[in-house]
């Protein structure tokens, strides 16, 4: 059907996956609705798109107060892509509470809280689609992102429930799941265990704009045409 003229809410959208996200829906002539943390990220991003295409918004996903401007915004939304999230590798025993509770609180809460804002808002449109940005670690379990895989698990999960809950209601519901892709999102794992694994890998990571590509096809699929999972591994790496 296309992107053009479609308003499609990118979280995590400053950097990573979340900005190549930005820059290729927009190239497909989507508007584009891009939230994150730092805003002079975000300014960056706006000032390398067309003025009047991108609109940004910076705050954080575990601030209720945020999440109202975020529900202010859903009834106008054609796509979310809910992609925010944070990692921090290490050995199991050497994880702290602090760290479990970080990706916990930003990887599976503030997703759900999020998507439940802008589903009901699609609801009552009975039109929508939701893309679900998780992992091959949804799926499997790595030395040394243990607790990373579990939240990973829980976002499947939740991919999954709302496929099944609001298929009924015209939304589709997509989950992309790439394996290691080359971001900064692993700058807080610097464990030295860590450190050699990535070192001594036999592949290379994806980049953030092949995992684009995914969100891209499963934006434009037809109607009838509910991209479910698509998983993407580098060349090499299975």
């Amino acid at each position: 059907m296309g992107l053009q003229g479609k308003t499609i809410l990118i979280t995590g959208a400053s950097a990573g996956i979340g900005r190549a996200c930005a820059m290729q829906l927009a190239a497909q002539g989507a508007h584009i609705i891009a939230l994150g943390r730092r805003q002079d990220a975000l300014d960056a991003l706006a000032a390398a798109l067309p003025a009047g295409q991108v609109r940004t918004l910076a705050g954080d996903l575990n601030d209720e107060a945020f999440i109202g401007q975020i529900e202010a915004l859903a009834p106008t939304l054609d796509a979310f892509v809910n992609n925010a999230g944070v990692l921090r590798y290490a050995p199991i025993l050497d994880l702290t509470p602090e760290d479990s509770a970080w990706m916990f609180q930003t990887n599976v809460l503030a997703a759900l809280r999020v998507t439940q804002v802008i589903a009901r808002a699609m609801v009552q449109k009975k039109r929508g689609h939701i893309v679900f940005m998780s992992s091959i670690a949804a799926r499997e379990v790595y030395r040394l992102a243990s607790v990373y895989s579990a939240t990973k698990h829980a976002l499947s999960a939740l991919a999954r429930s709302f496929r099944i809950e609001l298929q009924s209601q015209g939304i589709k519901v997509t989950e992309v799941a790439p394996g290691m892709v080359d971001t900064d999102i692993r700058a807080a794992s610097t464990h030295p265990d860590v450190l050699a694994s990535v070192a001594n890998r036999k592949f290379k990571a994806l980049t953030a704009d092949e995992v684009a590509q995914a969100v891209v096809y499963a934006l434009s699929a037809e109607p009838n045409c509910c991209p479910d999972l698509i998983e993407l591994r580098p060349q090499g790496s299975a």
